[in-house]
């Protein structure tokens, strides 16, 4: 019996540090709004957004939650069981632009009355922006000037605001951006 609860006590504590290091937040949210479990990275975003209370998640991701709830049955009419519908929605802030995802998460929780909850990912598209941006930066093989102009390209900053940014001129920005679509396209021929 001890090795069963020192096997389900290691998955437990597995699955926690998973979640936990997970690049997207994470939120479970019971049918009545109340949060059940979220991510470090779930809370740090949450604070962008206003909410009257910290155990219930703030009313921009509620009303996502609300539509899942309201085409339930539609969806069980029209698509198969086995389908699960994800609702996705941007959401701007001061700090940026968050991608919410919102679908149904079943458990088996005895305690617990109903077991259909929300399960809500949060991403952070700049940070995520920046981070593709990178890795193709590594793939095109571009200079440090060049990765720091296509960021910001790739977050669909303008050449007036990319100039501004790197304190260098519009035309000069227009260069980089020529080399970075050559370097682009020579790498495709390499694949």
């Amino acid at each position: 019996m001890r090795d069963t609860n020192e096997s389900f006590d290691m998955q437990a504590t597995l699955l926690l540090t998973a979640i936990e290091s997970f690049t997207v937040g994470l939120v479970i949210v019971a049918q009545n709004g109340t949060i059940l479990h979220k991510n470090s990275r779930a809370e740090a975003l949450l604070e962008n957004l206003p909410c009257s209370s910290s155990t219930f998640i703030p009313d921009r991701l509620w009303r996502t939650c609300q539509s899942l709830v309201e085409h339930q049955d539609e969806q069980s009419d029209i698509l198969p069981s086995d389908c699960n519908i994800v609702l996705e929605d941007e959401i701007s802030t001061a700090q940026g632009t968050i991608l919410m995802r919102a679908q149904w998460f079943d458990w088996e929780y005895r305690a617990y009355e109903s077991n259909n909850c929300f399960l809500i990912t949060l991403e952070n598209r700049q940070q995520s922006l920046i981070a593709i941006a990178k890795q193709e930066a590594q793939r095109y093989g571009l200079t440090t000037r060049e990765t720091e102009v296509w960021c910001l390209k790739r977050m669909d900053q303008s050449y007036k605001d990319i100039a501004k940014a790197l304190f260098i001129s519009e035309n000069t920005v227009k260069k980089h951006l020529k080399n970075i679509y050559v370097k682009k396209e020579q790498s495709q021929w390499l694949v």
